[in-house]
């Protein structure tokens, strides 16, 4: 486990390198979006080095660069998204929404731009070559066994802590963070082999996390979607947007999706993860 650890961290920082330069030549969906992944991914490895050795993990400094990096890619990739939504309600409907499509596109210029200033504070590259050098010293000191043990504890807690915020919402208002606690799930079981004896039930986890994460990232375009044409229309007044019922029928095909979605979810999480 210790070798495979090393490879993993070793693939997603070079993942991380490849996209984060891909994106900066001209902030292609994709690249942004797998630059962010593979952060998520190393992210979960931080914690697990952090239960492995409390209190020693002193890359702190430098993930924290990367994660507001991170934090600002994470609009740059919502007003993707949202764009491609709305060309895809576009396709269906015929109808037309000039005015919201330039103001997606604004504010992921104006997020870009933020990007880039951060990018002019921030050596991503060392500080990433710094966190790596810290994190492969500590899995070098790991035995396979404790980096086994604390592994299944983790996921334990993360699945347990997941299941009670589920079951404590009124609402959705916990599904960001058990998002976040599921895909981490995802990211430490897949370093298991899927034929481990030890854990026969583990390829239909991992499967299982993989529906749920897809439902819940569909649900989280649905909020997001909200979010911003709310901010859109609150920032003009009805006379100063053509057409303003469309963007209320639009508010409301993405208020109903948002619904299904969560009703979705909600049942997945009872049928198949006994939340």
């Amino acid at each position: 486990m210790q070798e495979k650890l090393l490879r993993y961290y070793s693939q997603h920082c070079s993942l991380f390198l490849e996209n984060f330069n891909q994106a900066l030549s001209g902030f292609d969906n994709e690249a942004v979006h797998d630059m962010r992944v593979a952060v998520k991914r190393l992210r979960a490895i931080n914690l697990l080095l952090e239960r492995l050795f409390p209190g020693k993990f002193d890359a702190v400094e430098n993930e924290m660069k990367i994660r507001e990096l991170f934090r600002i890619s994470g609009r740059i990739r919502d007003t993707q998204v949202q764009q491609q939504l709305l060309s895809g309600y576009i396709s269906q409907t015929g109808a037309t929404f000039s005015g919201y499509q330039l103001y997606l596109k604004k504010v992921e210029q104006k997020s870009i731009k933020k990007f880039n200033k951060c990018l002019a504070e921030t050596d991503a590259e060392e500080a990433l070559r710094n966190m790596q050098k810290i994190a492969s010293g500590l899995i070098l000191a790991s035995p396979d066994e404790a980096i086994n043990l604390q592994i299944i504890l983790f996921v334990s807690e993360l699945m347990d802590s997941s299941r009670s915020m589920c079951q404590n919402q009124t609402h959705d208002e916990n599904l960001h963070e058990i998002r976040r606690k599921l895909k981490q799930c995802h990211y430490l079981l897949s370093l298991f082999d899927k034929d481990d004896q030890n854990l026969l039930l583990l390829n239909l986890t991992v499967k299982k996390l993989d529906k749920v994460s897809e439902l819940l990232g569909d649900w989280h375009d649905q909020v997001v979607a909200i979010e911003m044409l709310k901010k859109f229309i609150n920032q003009a007044s009805e006379k100063d947007i053509s057409g303003f019922h469309r963007y209320l029928r639009l508010m409301n095909n993405f208020s109903g999706k948002r619904h299904i979605q969560h009703r979705k979810i909600m049942n997945y999480f009872e049928e198949k993860l006994d939340f």
